[in-house]
């Protein structure tokens, strides 16, 4: 992981605890990258699917 984008999941995770939406990040905290790098994952679109 870059410098970069370490410091933007922090400045996301500090804006989410003061209240930002969870949606409006630009990184993933799930996956630790940019959002748009992983967008699609199921993970993401179907979070809790049903077996």
């Amino acid at each position: 992981m870059g410098k970069k984008l370490a410091d933007a999941i922090e400045r996301d995770n500090r804006l989410e605890e003061a209240g930002m939406h969870g949606d409006d990040r630009r990184t993933c905290w799930a996956h630790q990258c940019w959002a748009e790098d992983c967008a699609d994952d199921p993970m993401h679109t179907n979070p809790s699917p049903l077996n």
